[in-house]
């Protein structure tokens, strides 16, 4: 019998390493097109709000896809199932508000104040302003949140532990790098750097962490929903107004 989080015995190297290699291959086609494309792509209408993202989840969608839809990859049992109990719920959400309050204080530190998450009331006069308000929030509290969970701690973690056959703690920060990595195609300036890059790695320490010590990815997408919708709850309290980066 095995603990929780560690690799199982039917664990293969060599699948796990090209596991790896297609994740790192989607990573770095999500580079290349946010570097290629800093202004993301043009949708018109009500999803105009995927505009920033679809250049980001496009790659890493497609890599869970084809990781996912080739039986000898996706039947490999792994140190990380994707599966969520409902004692998940509680460890995810209390990872996410810790999270926040610590990200929030790192900007406050380096920003002067939290980054405006809210520039006053949204309409909600027209379907179409209903339905960008909808596609807003999905985007940010629930679409962002699983892509970024499934790829990170779904695939690269589990990935690499199954590479290093062992060294679990290794492979938190290896998939926590990169998720910082990420987010820090965005920044502008070094106090967004330092705040971007300091928030996303913690938070992918704490869900690469949530992820392998229950062996399951559940608590690491509740802590990630969490930590994303309470960026929703400071817009509405009004409680913003520092320059910076919104971290999500």
């Amino acid at each position: 019998m095995t603990n929780p989080g560690e690799p199982t015995p039917h664990d293969d190297q060599p699948i796990a390493r090209s596991r790896l290699v297609i994740a790192a291959i989607g990573f770095v086609a999500t580079v290349i097109l946010v570097l290629a494309f800093p202004t993301g792509v043009r949708i018109p209408g009500p999803f105009s709000p995927l505009s920033g993202y679809l250049l980001v989840w496009l790659p890493l969608v497609v890599t869970l896809l084809v990781v996912g839809l080739t039986p000898r990859w996706r039947l490999v049992t792994s140190a990380v199932r994707w599966s969520i109990r409902p004692i998940d719920l509680l460890w995810g959400a209390a990872a996410g508000f810790v999270l926040r309050i610590a990200v929030s204080s790192l900007e406050i530190l380096f920003y002067g104040g939290l980054p405006a998450t809210a520039g006053g009331a949204v309409p909600l006069d027209t379907v179409d302003q209903v339905l960008f308000f909808v596609v807003a929030l999905l985007a940010v509290v629930a679409l962002a949140p699983i892509i970024e969970e499934l790829f990170f701690r779904g695939l690269v973690l589990p990935s690499v532990i199954g590479t290093l056959r062992g060294g679990r703690w290794i492979a938190v920060v290896i998939s926590g790098v990169f998720f910082a990595i990420l987010h820090l195609l965005v920044v502008t300036t070094v106090a967004q750097a330092i705040v971007v890059g300091v928030g996303t790695l913690l938070v992918g320490l704490v869900t690469g962490s949530l992820a392998i010590l229950t062996g399951r990815l559940g608590p690491a997408i509740v802590a990630h929903v969490v930590f994303n919708t309470s960026i929703l709850a400071l817009g509405l309290t009004a409680v913003t107004g520092g320059t910076g980066v919104v971290i999500e």
